[in-house]
């Protein structure tokens, strides 16, 4: 499970202090991208769908804002989750969870939502 400070995995630690950065913004969104790509695949794995992700996400300014986006892509991880807010519950979701309301998935929405937010040091929750 790796060597742990004060409890906590040094991965798990890793990766929190990589979104961490992030919100802080004190230093380049190059280096912002990079410690988050590595806590990522050390906290993940390195397995192909971790590979994957690693290598489609990047920290970086879409308009006046910034934060984690889609690589190459004008397209911040917090819009994509503020979009699916809307959209009703997953049939896929409904049958691996038959017991998942459409409340509690519009609960989860609005989470997944809220750190993406959180990580993306500009935005506002009311948003």
């Amino acid at each position: 499970m790796g060597a742990t400070i004060s409890g906590v995995p040094f991965t798990r630690k890793q990766f929190l202090e990589a979104l961490n950065g992030i919100v802080g913004g004190q230093t380049t969104a190059q280096l912002l991208t990079s410690n988050l790509r590595r806590a990522l695949l050390d906290f993940g794995s390195e397995t192909p769908d971790n590979f994957n992700c690693a290598g489609r996400v990047e920290v970086g300014p879409v308009g006046s804002e910034i934060g984690p986006k889609i690589t190459g892509r004008d397209v911040l991880f917090s819009d994509i989750a503020h979009a699916l807010e809307s959209e009703p519950l997953p049939e896929a979701l409904k049958d691996i969870f038959p017991e998942i309301s459409e409340e509690d998935w519009d609960a989860f929405a609005r989470m997944t939502t809220l750190i993406y937010i959180l990580l993306t040091p500009g935005l506002s929750p009311d948003r």
